[in-house]
């Protein structure tokens, strides 16, 4: 779904619901953007209790691309094209992702510029904590074309 021109007004607010991020999400992920299989490194904190424990996490943790991908899906679904085609994403990673985390994302349109065809976004995704895991911009085209 993309959203109406007319929907693209500063102070708009989108809210995505909520999604699990367990360790079938992760690997579903990693599978997908490391296939065909290559030879596989040693056990980490990425995917290994163990080790994501010793390095003083309480589960493994998602890769911050994963947490990216989150982000710039939600933005795709709600903005379709406008974000495909000439959109802008810049994110910092502010706390990291445990297997088990419910992620929710979040847009505000916090400037829209028809001279130039772009409305900026803050976004930023959240845990089932209310710990802010990404922050940062986003920016979209006015309009389909």
């Amino acid at each position: 779904m993309s959203a109406a021109v007319g929907e693209i007004r500063i102070g708009a607010e989108l809210v995505s619901p909520p999604y699990l991020l367990d360790a079938a999400a992760a690997k579903a992920y990693h599978d997908g953007i490391e296939g065909p299989p290559r030879r596989r490194p040693p056990a980490g904190i990425h995917d290994d209790n163990q080790a994501a424990r010793k390095a003083g996490f309480d589960a493994p943790i998602a890769g911050g691309e994963q947490t990216i991908a989150i982000i710039a899906q939600f933005i795709a679904d709600n903005f379709g094209m406008r974000f495909v085609r000439g959109g802008r994403i810049e994110v910092s990673l502010t706390r990291p992702v445990l297997f088990g985390d419910t992620l929710t994302s979040h847009a505000k349109i916090i400037s829209v510029d028809t001279d130039v065809d772009r409305a900026e976004l803050q976004i930023h995704v959240d845990n089932q904590r209310g710990e802010q895991v990404l922050m940062g911009t986003a920016a979209i085209r006015m309009n389909d074309a």
